[in-house]
C-alpha cells in the first residue's frame, strides 16, 4: 500500500466526523492529496459537510463494486481544495445496498484507494459491526481515537476493549480530548479512564450550525475555529510535514 492510513473512531456524538474532515482539510493544505471515507453506510454526511452533493453513479457503494477497476474516480473533488477528495453514500441514496458490504469488499477497496492518495482518512463508526470502519481500523497506521467526556463515552470505550485486543488497537491509538461544555467534569473522566491525551480540541459553539452550512470549521476563521485549526496543524505537521 502507498499512502499513510488513518482512522478517525469513537463513540457516538464524540466529534469524530468534524475531526476526520477539518484534518483532511489541514493536510489537503499542505500539498498532500488527501482522500477522506465516510464508512456511514446508510447516509451521505460528508457532503453536508462540505456543502455538496454526491450524485448515484459516484459515492461509497459504487467504489465497493468489485467490477469498477478505478476506485478513485468515485471519489468527489471539495471545491475548497484541489488537494482533497471524499467518498461517501450517495446524497440521494436509496436501496439496502449497506446489508450487502461484506469485510472482502471493503477491504479490496481501501488497499485500492491506498495507492490513490497519500494520506487516506477513514471515518469510523462507533459500532464494531461495520465492516469499512472494521478494515480501516484494522489497516490504519494511526487510529485518533476522540473523547467528549461523558459516562456514555467511559461506557463506550468499556464496551470495545476486547475489539481493540482482538485487532491489536492500542499500540496505533492516539487519544484526542474534546473539551466539554460544562455538561460533565473533565478531571472526572480523566481519572475514570486512565488514558493519556495527546491533543486537546477546544468546544465549538457554532458547530453544527456551520457545519449545516457546508462551512468545515478548519476555513472558519472566529476565534474559537483558529483554535481548533492550531490543533489540527500540530497534527498535520506530524503526519505531512511542510507547511500550509
Amino acid at each position: 500500500m502507498g499512502s499513510k492510513i488513518l482512522a478517525v473512531w469513537g463513540g457516538k456524538h464524540s466529534g469524530k466526523t468534524t475531526f476526520a474532515v477539518n484534518l483532511a482539510c489541514a493536510l489537503s493544505k499542505r500539498n498532500v492529496l488527501v482522500g477522506l471515507i465516510s464508512s456511514n453506510l446508510t447516509y451521505g454526511e460528508l457532503q453536508t459537510f462540505f456543502g455538496q452533493t454526491v450524485p448515484p453513479k459516484k459515492g461509497l457503494f459504487e467504489a465497493l463494486g468489485a467490477e469498477n477497476p478505478n476506485t478513485g474516480e468515485m471519489f468527489t473533488a471539495c471545491g475548497e481544495s484541489k488537494n482533497l477528495f471524499f467518498l461517501s453514500a450517495p446524497t440521494r441514496y436509496s436501496g439496502l445496498l449497506s446489508d450487502t458490504v461484506t469485510l472482502e469488499e471493503a477491504e479490496r477497496m481501501l488497499n485500492a484507494v491506498s495507492l490513490v492518495f497519500d494520506v487516506l482518512i477513514v471515518d469510523t463508526s462507533a459500532e464494531v459491526n461495520n465492516p469499512v470502519s472494521g478494515v480501516g481500523l484494522w489497516l490504519a497506521d494511526t487510529v485518533f481515537t476522540l473523547h467528549r467526556p461523558s459516562i456514555a463515552a467511559q461506557m463506550w470505550y468499556i464496551a470495545v476493549s476486547d475489539f481493540i485486543r482482538e485487532l491489536h488497537l492500542e499500540e496505533k491509538q492516539t487519544h484526542i480530548l474534546l473539551s466539554p461544555n460544562g455538561e460533565f467534569d473533565e478531571k472526572t473522566y480523566r481519572h475514570m479512564t486512565g488514558l493519556a491525551f495527546a491533543y486537546e480540541l477546544p468546544h465549538i459553539r457554532r458547530a453544527a450550525e456551520l457545519e449545516n452550512a457546508g462551512t468545515p470549521l478548519y476555513f472558519f476563521r472566529d476565534r474559537s475555529c483558529k483554535r481548533y485549526g492550531k490543533v489540527l496543524e500540530q497534527i498535520a505537521g506530524r503526519i505531512g510535514g511542510g507547511k500550509p
